[in-house]
């Protein structure tokens, strides 16, 4: 499993935002409405397999942290997408908030993010989000 500079992982996230992509094992984000009830996450775990035409990394307990502290939502709402992908951002953003508030119930805890290139569903990326236990992070 690959890790990232927290430059590098903030960077990755973003771009994945601003690109109208889906999650994978966590829900959809296309341009489709999303589904605006309540968000649901698994709780933290250990780190989920990565296949080798995947992409995965899991951040450290400290980037969670900051990344908790900050308005994932409203910096997605600042780039500029067609607005066709606006909702599906928000959602995603919105997931990952609530897989970092899941990780961070755990002492220690992290998120794994998880990038499959070979999107089905006319997206450029499939993400997943992943809550993982603190005995398992950095």
């Amino acid at each position: 499993m690959r890790r990232l500079s927290t430059r590098s992982s903030v960077a990755v996230i973003s771009c994945a935002l601003a690109a109208g992509i889906s999650t994978m094992g966590v829900g959809a984000a296309s341009a489709v409405e999303p589904d605006t009830g309540a968000v649901e996450v698994l709780p933290a775990g250990e780190p989920v397999p990565v296949s080798p035409s995947e992409f995965g990394y899991v951040a450290t307990h400290d980037l969670t942290v900051r990344a908790s502290r900050i308005d994932l939502a409203e910096f997605v709402a600042s780039i500029p997408v067609p607005n066709q992908y606006r909702a599906a951002n928000l959602a995603l953003a919105a997931r990952f908030d609530a897989t970092v508030a899941e990780a961070l119930k755990s002492p220690g805890g992290c998120v794994q993010v998880v990038v499959d290139p070979r999107a089905t569903s006319g997206n450029l990326f499939n993400y997943g989000f992943f809550a993982i236990e603190g005995k398992y992070c950095d």
